[in-house]
């Protein structure tokens, strides 16, 4: 009776270990060449005040350029109402404070996109100093177990979504995995790794290195990809959202955040 309980025992022991997640993490010191690559990282985080004011100025140029176009049309009308009603939509001084307006709205749009960058990078500069200093990296061992793509079009590289076996869901580009750019005649293939070994800064989450192994997963399906650019998650990143939630999200489809 004790022979077969402890068989029991056994096989349910082997049971619970097959299921526990194959996924894990760690930090460990990071070597002289990981090392080197966040000194590197670090190094190229440097504001560069000509390319900021470049691209505000492309910005108070794009506003010229539709305030030429708008322009006469918002007069045009302005006249006709005018002429139809009697009634006076505004003096030269008006006419000519709307333009100037509008010119500074547009520049100031450009001008928060170069402040909320450089936030970003000061942040990022931070968190890089620290790693450095801190003398560690964090290692993943991924175990993945499906793969859903996103593009924008048809012959754009596509962007992997994978699903872990802990529950946890990581962004891969496909350039980044393949190394190339798929060409425009070439058949569709998936390159969604199955297993993967990433290291990364524990506080920064710079991509320090990464390794694949084993098959590639085949994709549940392909969805096209509506979030902006700069919204979209970088290659590498572990995403803070279910599985469940990442297709609406990446979409358009998501009422959240």
């Amino acid at each position: 009776m004790n022979g077969r309980m402890n068989g029991f025992s056994d096989r349910q022991s082997m049971v619970e270990t097959r299921e526990r997640p194959l996924s894990l993490s760690y930090r460990r010191p990071a070597d002289r060449s990981e090392r080197a690559v966040l000194e590197q990282a670090l190094d190229g985080l440097r504001h560069d005040a000509q390319s900021d004011l470049a691209e505000v100025g492309s910005g108070l140029g794009l506003g010229a350029i539709t305030l030429l176009f708008i322009g006469p049309v918002a007069l045009l009308v302005a006249w006709t109402l005018q002429f139809a009603t009697g009634i006076a939509f505004g003096t030269d001084r008006t006419w000519l404070a709307a333009a100037l307006l509008w010119l500074a709205g547009w520049a100031a749009m450009s001008a928060w996109r170069v402040m909320t960058r450089r936030g970003r990078m000061s942040s990022l500069r931070r968190a890089l100093m620290a790693d450095i200093a801190e003398g560690e990296v964090q290692e993943e061992s991924w175990r993945f177990v499906e793969a859903v793509g996103f593009q924008e079009a048809e012959k754009l590289p596509l962007l992997y979504l994978v699903h872990a076996d802990n529950g946890a869901t990581v962004a891969f580009e496909e350039t980044r995995l393949v190394g190339r750019e798929r060409s425009p005649n070439e058949a569709m293939f998936s390159s969604a790794p199955c297993d993967a070994v990433l290291v990364r800064g524990p506080r920064s989450g710079l991509l320090v290195s990464e390794n694949y192994s084993g098959p590639s997963l085949p994709l549940l399906d392909i969805h096209p990809m509506k979030l902006a650019r700069e919204d979209r998650p970088a290659h590498g990143t572990v995403l803070d959202r279910p599985w469940m939630g990442v297709t609406p999200w990446l979409t358009g489809r998501s009422s959240l955040g």
